[in-house]
């Protein structure tokens, strides 16, 4: 899968851009994306500063986080990421005539996020205020998401879909390979017939004993208690652990249950 690397734009980089990186970044961990996201505002209003209060209330009550401190749009992003997605009219246009002045001659797409709706149709986002109650947060988060599904399916790349053990349960041990003891290669037996020695030869003679053990133990794949314990392997059970593929339309139905 394709590396890629998107920047969300707003006014202001306070209220819809962040709220839309964080929820990019959380689709990527759930779909396993590898891209690289970042947002940022158009205006030096709000350099440095942490998203609004409702903003940050709006992606806890979803379970989500943001660690982002705004800064502002450089020309220098155009050189590098992929895609500028606009979230809203104003600052699509303004970046259209950005791109035509500054764009380099890498691959640089100015898209809007509202234009990736169902079925190729534009959706609809709410603009964000600061001055906006946290109901207009709310329903923008739901609006913003259904976008950024749409943005991913527009890509046309492979969802990836994981199912996890619920417990510790779902993990065993291989019965068929039980662990083995020092005694088992008569280490236990040996280290009690050494003759009368001096401290030094014992020494050596257990060190020569205990590599001759780790050796025997390397060339024939056999675990000890000593060296290091059998490692957990799934049940035939829990089979379907494993990553799977979706196709468009799977895709797009996993991607809803989010």
């Amino acid at each position: 899968m394709s590396h890629k690397k998107i920047l969300f734009v707003c006014m202001g980089n306070i209220c819809s851009s962040p709220m839309a990186e964080a929820i990019m970044q959380s689709l990527m961990v759930k779909t396993s994306i590898y891209w690289e996201v970042d947002s940022a505002g158009l205006r030096s209003w709000n350099i440095g500063r942490r998203p609004h209060n409702r903003c940050l209330r709006t992606l806890r009550e979803h379970g989500l986080r943001s660690d982002h401190f705004c800064r502002q749009f450089t020309v220098q992003d155009f050189r590098y990421f992929d895609y500028i997605v606009a979230m809203d009219e104003a600052v699509y246009k303004e970046l259209l005539l950005w791109s035509n002045l500054y764009r380099s001659t890498k691959q640089c797409l100015v898209v809007l996020l509202s234009s990736f709706g169902e079925d190729g149709k534009p959706g609809n986002i709410n603009e964000l205020s600061p001055t906006y109650k946290l109901r207009s947060f709310r329903t923008a988060y739901y609006q913003i998401k259904d976008c950024c599904k749409y943005f991913i399916l527009s890509q046309k790349i492979s969802i990836v879909q994981y199912t996890l053990p619920s417990s510790e349960d779902d993990y065993a041990y291989p019965e068929d390979e039980p662990v083995k003891s020092m005694d088992t290669y008569g280490v236990g037996k040996r280290t009690q017939h050494i003759p009368d020695l001096s401290p030094n030869q014992k020494q050596s003679r257990m060190m020569s004993e205990t590599f001759e053990l780790a050796t025997n133990a390397f060339l024939t794949g056999v675990c000890t208690k000593i060296l290091s314990p059998p490692m957990p392997k799934y049940r035939d059970t829990t089979s379907s652990c494993r990553q799977r593929k979706l196709c468009l339309v799977c895709g797009k139905k996993f991607l809803d249950s989010l």
